[in-house]
């Protein structure tokens, strides 16, 4: 015959009672069936009186379900008749959430068989719902943390990465965490075998405050990128450095910007500079020309002196486009746009050539897209600046060679891109940088205005220029310009000659 669960009366109440609050949390009694036999007055503060709810399920009462609930601990202790454990959610009277981890033991017959148990409710709840706002608030901190766009890392003492936001992997061009986690800040950041010259994180390690540096590295194109680094000291409860915050700020836009201000000063002042030495030398240079001109005309003279008179003109012209070209330079202009078409710039530029490229055998081919769209335009002057990059081609090609002109579109950016390719003599790395330099040339004749006038005339287009060269391999000089509208049409036409 099956043993009926039941609670003796007959306990020393007092003794159970001390034993219970001794313990200090909730506990029930739950027979076979599931019902509540019994709880103490703990359980009774949120699930309610005994007697209200003495008989009931437990999972009714607890939980407000119609089946036992999922991982019950009492359903594992019948079933296994051993201690079982799991953490379960359950309601007040008045609906409210609860946590608690609730502990069954079984209670045994005398022949050892599992007639009930008795489950110890451990109240949890002020700890979740602090676990939960302690989550929330990581999560918000980690959403700032990768929401910022400069880099963000953390370096332990022997500089290894311990953290990075997203915008430390964008920064390096890194596709996940793992690419960094674990691996040092001098190798991964700065491609070096040690640490770096003025390492700013070494520096606050050793002083312990704050540190800042600006730094110029190599970016994963291989281009100049320059960051602006400041770390930070994470100490322990001794004041001792265990962590440093290095933070990273792509700086190299700003840079950029400073360095073209810089170079606008720089050009106002020497373009002042040079409007007065032009009017200055300008009004005698007329005289020496209509001079020259007058006693040509009127005497007659003998060869020798015509000869030296007409070499006397020649150089008067040469020294007159000179003063043309440094009134330009000191006053650009103006520009006056209108729509129209980079291939017809392009063609008016190679016909000012043709003939020395047939005499220095150089091969010209001009290529473009058909679906090359109208934009803005003064093609006057931009053809000036297409004959000024022609000009320095085949003047690197004395011995010939092949001078590619490319034009298409480049639709994702708006632009459309003039590729001026040659097989010359290239440009050295020092010198690549001084291109657009005003006076500076390479030339044993040259007066180096020529590309900086190419220069202002891009850039009142809105446009940008960009010079890849090798020495020995020729130089790529790539001009591009916005356009507007996009004009699609369809293959591509070649002309050669």
């Amino acid at each position: 015959m099956a043993v009926k669960l039941e609670v003796n009366e007959e306990i020393d109440q007092k003794l159970k009672n001390a034993i219970l609050d001794a313990i200090g949390e909730g506990v029930s009694i739950i027979d076979e069936d599931m019902k509540i036999v019994w709880v103490n007055p703990i359980i009774e503060q949120w699930a309610g009186k005994l007697e209200d709810i003495k008989g009931k399920n437990c999972y009714k009462v607890y939980q407000k379900r119609d089946t036992p609930c999922e991982n019950c601990p009492s359903v594992k202790t019948f079933k296994s008749g051993k201690i079982e454990k799991a953490r379960q959610y359950a309601y007040d009277t008045e609906g409210n959430i609860k946590y608690f981890e609730f502990t069954s033991a079984p209670l045994e017959d005398e022949l050892g068989r599992t007639i009930g148990v008795v489950e110890l409710a451990v109240d949890l709840t002020k700890e979740i719902k602090l676990e939960h706002k302690l989550k929330e608030t990581k999560d918000r901190l980690q959403a700032v943390f990768d929401g910022i766009s400069d880099g963000i890392s953390v370096i332990d003492k022997d500089y290894q990465i311990l953290r990075v936001n997203q915008g430390l992997l964008k920064l390096f061009n890194k596709r996940d965490f793992s690419d960094l986690l674990g691996k040092r800040c001098f190798s991964e950041y700065h491609k070096n075998e040690g640490f770096c010259d003025n390492c700013p994180a070494k520096k606050t390690f050793e002083i312990g405050k704050p540190f800042h540096v600006t730094k110029i590295c190599a970016g994963a194109d291989k281009s100049r990128v320059v960051l602006d680094i400041s770390t930070f000291p994470i100490k322990d409860e001794d004041g001792r450095v265990i962590q440093v915050i290095e933070y990273m700020k792509n700086i190299t836009g700003i840079v950029k910007l400073e360095d073209q201000l810089l170079y606008q000063e720089r050009l106002a002042g020497i373009g002042e500079l040079a409007a007065g030495i032009a009017h200055e030398i300008r009004n005698p240079l007329g005289s020496i020309t209509a001079s020259s001109q007058f006693v040509l005309s009127k005497y007659r003279l003998p060869d020798p002196v015509k000869k030296h008179l007409k070499i006397i003109l020649r150089n008067s012209e040469n020294a007159n486009r000179i003063i043309k070209d440094l009134l330009d330079f000191a006053k650009p202009r103006e520009i006056s746009f209108k729509m129209g078409n980079i291939k017809g710039v392009i063609d008016g530029a190679c016909n000012l050539v043709k003939v020395r490229c047939v005499r220095q055998r150089v091969r010209l081919v001009r290529k473009w897209s058909r679906r090359l769209p109208s934009i803005l335009l003064d093609e006057k002057r931009l053809e000036e600046a297409f004959f000024n990059f022609i000009l320095n081609a085949l003047d690197a090609m004395p011995a010939g060679g092949r001078l590619m002109i490319n034009a298409h579109p480049d639709f994702e950016a708006n632009e459309a891109v003039v590729s001026f390719l040659d097989t010359g003599e290239g440009i050295s790395p020092e010198n690549l940088n001084k291109m657009f330099t005003p006076f500076f040339s390479t030339k044993e004749d040259g007066v180096g205005l020529g590309l900086c006038l190419a220069h202002q005339v891009i850039s009142s287009h809105k446009g940008r220029i960009n010079i890849e060269s090798k020495l020995g391999s020729g130089t790529d000089v790539v001009v591009r310009l916005p356009f507007l509208e996009r004009e699609r049409g369809g293959g591509v036409k070649n002309k050669d000659f």
